[in-house]
């Protein structure tokens, strides 16, 4: 039973340790954008918006997602590194993951919560970088730079929940593919895993006059705001959704942001979201231990 308990949080690590061993798989980065489209395309495809209920506490985490993106960026700014602003902004900006659900239902929560969470934030989140993207980026509001931001960001959050509309209107027995699929979601996570370590292991090598101290910078940074995330979340939840509220703020979509701040910044500024995979992904493989073993005791 231990070793079942130990199957999910071993193969997120050894993502990470198969993309620093093999740095060429960062070539497949051109992946990401595709794999997220899916991922998120099994999500929509059993959604039922009209089952989804709002809860307070969804809006203060979209609230506080926004607001510790601004702070962060502002904050790494202060440095005169706009790199470095860069980085944490997108770090802290990242609405909730596609395989936030996911890790919930392995987790036993409750589902529903992190779906209209993912869903709120990510539309939301997504509607604010629309108008900061291009404030933020390039220190000007210009309506090419709207049009770019809004382009991106209906191809990525847009074009999956179109695709499943129009796939459960042609053929309604599709909402149940989601299931059948069993854990694609997670199988196709690892395998982006092992994309974003290795394209950051590439940038590494290639760029070998950036100093190490930097990067332990970046990734100090996503960590103090990968624990500030998980840490608020719990505290807004309450109660009744202190997990699900912890790992919808905490759980990022970072392949999402990855891809805008290779798009509107630099490779540097994407370190940030880049280190954050690592973070957020070392909590939940904890997290999935813990939990599949009390699962295994439970069941001995």
């Amino acid at each position: 039973m231990l070793k079942k308990a130990l199957i999910r949080p071993l193969l997120i690590i050894a993502a990470f340790i198969c993309g620093a061993i093999f740095p060429k798989l960062g070539e497949a980065t051109f992946v990401i954008r595709y794999f997220l489209i899916v991922m998120l395309y099994f999500i929509y495809l059993p959604l039922d918006i009209k089952s989804l209920k709002l809860h307070k506490s969804q809006f203060v985490l979209t609230g506080a997602n926004i607001l510790i993106g601004i702070a962060a960026w502002y904050i790494a700014g202060l440095s005169g590194d706009k790199s470095l602003a860069d980085a944490a902004f997108f770090a802290a900006i990242t609405p909730t993951a596609s395989a936030a659900p996911v890790i919930m239902k392995f987790l036993g929560g409750n589902v529903s919560y992190i779906i209209t969470g993912f869903v709120l934030t990510n539309t939301l989140v997504s509607t604010a970088l629309f108008f900061m993207l291009p404030l933020m980026i390039t220190g000007e509001v210009n309506p090419a730079g709207f049009l770019n931001a809004a382009v991106n960001l209906v191809i990525l959050i847009g074009s999956p929940a179109i695709l499943a509309l129009v796939t459960r209107k042609i053929y309604p027995p599709s909402m149940e593919w989601a299931k059948k699929c069993g854990n694609l979601s997670f199988i196709l996570w690892v395998i982006l895993l092992c994309v974003i370590s290795g394209s950051a292991m590439k940038f590494f090598y290639s760029h070998p006059g950036i100093s190490y101290k930097y990067y332990f910078v970046i990734a100090g940074i996503s960590l103090l705001i990968c624990m500030v995330n998980f840490s608020l979340g719990y505290l807004i939840g309450g109660k009744q959704f202190a997990r699900e509220a912890s790992q919808t703020l905490g759980q990022k979509n970072t392949t999402f942001t990855i891809v805008l701040a290779s798009t509107f910044s630099s490779p540097l500024a994407a370190m940030g979201p880049t280190f954050y995979v690592l973070w957020h992904n070392l909590w939940n493989a904890l997290q999935l231990f813990i939990h599949d073993r009390k699962m295994a005791k439970k069941a001995e």
